[in-house]
């Protein structure tokens, strides 16, 4: 059986490596073609892990953590579908099942470890020339919203356009590590060059797109790269190319400041007056009914006010488990339910009011674990130093994306969190093969790739 699997997954390989790109699709095109691209590599992933690996690692705790919570999400959606036949079938409530595969999606990454590196370049080559197929810099500079890159709207391109900066720096970080390993330094310029144009096209859309949430994201996401380098003794022309890059954005920020300032001013003096009033009462749902009461906010930030004050009620039903999908039976007992949406506008709402605290410690948990995962394994230079900064970095801008947006309902936030959770599994499968000396042909663990 396993000689059988073995002959039968060589045409399969070769499929499944294009379905690694259609799992990161997403951030150039708006669609689900993710969904579609994923069922492959978990096929592959579970007829070499059960008939081809002599060394299966174990998913360990947080792999059975995940399976006990993709067994209660399901019996949650089953039981809100049998008692409210009418609830919401939105495509997104399935999205709190992903854990149950994130085990077997990062064992399918660990058998493609060794082509990881093409299709990081291969990442960056597809991500300029969708950037400069679909940019309009001269609406971008003109003051109004412009999109880019395919999505449905430009906030949804400005969030994508983040993900390019983090990944285009990470991946000069490390061309100048091969440089230092023995890369000639035609590659590691034009490298640098190609990195250079992506982040530097990039910012120019972002800016175009004018969402105010991802600017303020990445605005904190790039000094952690940037910490994370220096501290993590990268050598000097790793800090110097962060530290160019800072200088670079906080020139163009400065050029900028006036339309800077005229888009993000009203919503940030909006905010800062919300902390206070927080501070000052104690409870958020008083300050934002004041806020919304005073017509002192900017109309899209009033709107998400109303969301937010909505979704709070909803939670206070359940604190602990939430709601599951009766939370849109009760929106219309709300205090704004007329408000025109049911999309939260807020990631952390949108898995408090389904699954309470509950699902945000489990969520907090799984984020914490790969985070270390990945931290063990690049301390031990079983990856890329790189890939350990982007991911951080990474997953710091998207949860601070998920402040303002319910962007963990978008398609791009569906893959980022089948990616990151892969990942995560993915550097624990690593460590265990390194630990129990699992080298062999089918999998080999090459240091420093």
């Amino acid at each position: 059986m396993r000689d059988f699997a073995a002959r039968g997954l060589r045409g399969l390989s070769l499929l499944n490596l294009l379905c690694l790109f259609g799992l990161v699709s997403a951030v150039w095109v708006e669609s689900d073609f993710y969904r579609y691209t994923a069922p492959f590599l978990l096929l592959e992933a579970i007829l070499i892990y059960y008939f081809v690996d002599p060394k299966r690692p174990p998913i360990g705790l947080m792999g059975w953590l995940c399976a006990a919570w993709g067994a209660f999400v399901a019996y949650r959606l089953a039981d809100g579908y049998l008692m409210h036949p009418l609830a919401t079938t939105g495509s997104s409530e399935g999205i709190y099942l992903f854990p149950l595969i994130y085990p077997t999606l990062g064992y399918a990454l660990l058998l493609h470890r060794r082509h990881l590196r093409v299709i990081s370049l291969a990442f960056i080559l597809i991500s300029l020339v969708m950037v400069v197929a679909t940019l309009h810099p001269l609406l971008a500079m003109s003051g109004l919203r412009a999109p880019f890159l395919i999505h449905h709207n430009p906030i949804h391109s400005a969030v994508a356009g983040g993900f390019i900066v983090l990944a285009a720096i990470a991946f000069a970080l490390d061309c100048l590590r091969q440089w230092r390993r023995g890369w000639r330094l035609r590659r590691t310029i034009l490298g640098l060059a190609l990195a250079g144009i992506l982040v530097s096209l990039t910012i120019i859309g972002i800016l175009g797109a004018q969402s105010k949430g991802v600017w303020i994201a990445l605005a904190l996401a790039l000094p952690i790269m940037g910490i994370m380098v220096i501290a993590g003794r990268n050598g000097r022309g790793a800090g110097l190319l962060v530290g160019a890059t800072l200088l670079a954005l906080t020139l163009f920020a400065i050029l900028s400041r006036q339309e800077i300032v005229q888009i993000i001013g009203p919503s940030v003096t909006s905010a800062t007056g919300l902390a206070a009033s927080i501070g000052e009462s104690g409870d958020p749902a008083d300050a934002f009914r004041a806020a919304i009461a005073s017509g002192s906010v900017p109309l899209s930030f009033e709107e998400r006010l109303k969301i937010w004050v909505n979704a709070w009620e909803i939670w206070q039903t359940d604190l602990l488990l939430g709601t599951g999908l009766s939370w849109d039976q009760l929106w219309d007992r709300t205090t704004y339910a007329d408000v025109g949406y049911r999309l939260m506008h807020n990631g952390y709402l949108e898995i408090a009011v389904r699954y309470g605290l509950v699902g945000l410690a489990f969520y907090a948990l799984l984020l914490l674990w790969g985070l270390y995962q990945s931290h063990l394994c690049a301390r031990r230079r079983l990856i890329a130093p790189a890939a350990h900064v982007l991911f951080t970095a990474s997953t710091v801008y998207f949860c601070l994306t998920l402040l303002t947006n319910s962007n963990n309902r978008l398609a791009l936030g569906e893959s980022f969190m089948l990616i990151t959770g892969a990942f995560a599994f993915y550097c624990r499968f690593l460590r265990w093969k390194a630990d129990h000396g699992a080298e062999a042909d089918d999998i080999r663990l090459r240091p420093h790739s």
